[in-house]
C-alpha cells in the first residue's frame, strides 16, 4: 500500500516543519474514510511515519533506550490518531495538535 504522506512532510526535526503534525492531522480529518479503513487493516502493521525530536528525546531521557522511546511516541500518537478517527474527528486537527504538543512539552 502506498499513500502520499508528502503531503505533509514530516521529518525527524520538528523545527524544519514546526507545523508538520498540524498538516498531517488536517490531511487525515479531510480523508477519515481512507484512514479508518487504513487502521482496520489487520494484516498490515499500521504506522503513520512521524517526526520525532531526537535531540530533545537525548535531554530528556538522558540518551537512554531512544529506539523503545520513539516506538512509545509512535504508538501514543497512532493511538490518538485512532480515537480520534472512532470519534469522527469532532476535535479540531489544531486541537489534536494541541493534545500532542502538550503532552510532548510535559515530559520537561
Amino acid at each position: 500500500m502506498e499513500i502520499e504522506f508528502a503531503k505533509f512532510q514530516l521529518s525527524n526535526n520538528s523545527k524544519q516543519n514546526p507545523d508538520g503534525y498540524l498538516n498531517m492531522f488536517r490531511y487525515i480529518k479531510d480523508n477519515q474514510i481512507f484512514f479508518k479503513t487504513y487502521f482496520k487493516l489487520e494484516s498490515i502493521s499500521m504506522s503513520l511515519p512521524t517526526q520525532y525530536n531526537i535531540e530533545l528525546a537525548e535531554k530528556y531521557y538522558d540518551n537512554k533506550f531512544i529506539d523503545y522511546h520513539i516506538e512509545f511516541f509512535r504508538a501514543g500518537l497512532n493511538a490518538i490518531i485512532k480515537k480520534w478517527l472512532n470519534n469522527g474527528c469532532l476535535e479540531s486537527p489544531e486541537e489534536i495538535n494541541e493534545i500532542i504538543t502538550t503532552e510532548y512539552k510535559n515530559k520537561g
